[in-house]
């Protein structure tokens, strides 16, 4: 996750926290947090995956969301491709 380490990889990361967050309605969610295991569904994917892409200007899949270990290396993917 060194990504993340960054200016622009924190603020994706809080993005993402916060997208994830208020779609689950999850009063805390942290970067280390399995996306099923906090209630993710394919659903709440799809919203999550639309708001992100509005709010980053950059693809983003479902399964990238639903298959990340954990919620920061889904963050992290996305900062490598949002970055030149």
């Amino acid at each position: 996750m060194e990504k993340l380490n960054n200016r622009t990889g924190q603020t994706i990361l809080r993005q993402v926290i916060g997208v994830i967050s208020e779609q689950l309605s999850q009063s805390v969610v942290l970067p280390e947090d399995n996306y099923i295991d906090i209630g993710g569904d394919s659903l709440a994917a799809m919203k999550i995956k639309n708001e992100l892409e509005a709010q980053l200007s950059t693809t983003v899949s479902i399964e990238s969301i639903m298959l990340a270990e954990t919620i920061g290396e889904f963050a992290n993917d996305l900062v490598e491709r949002v970055q030149p």
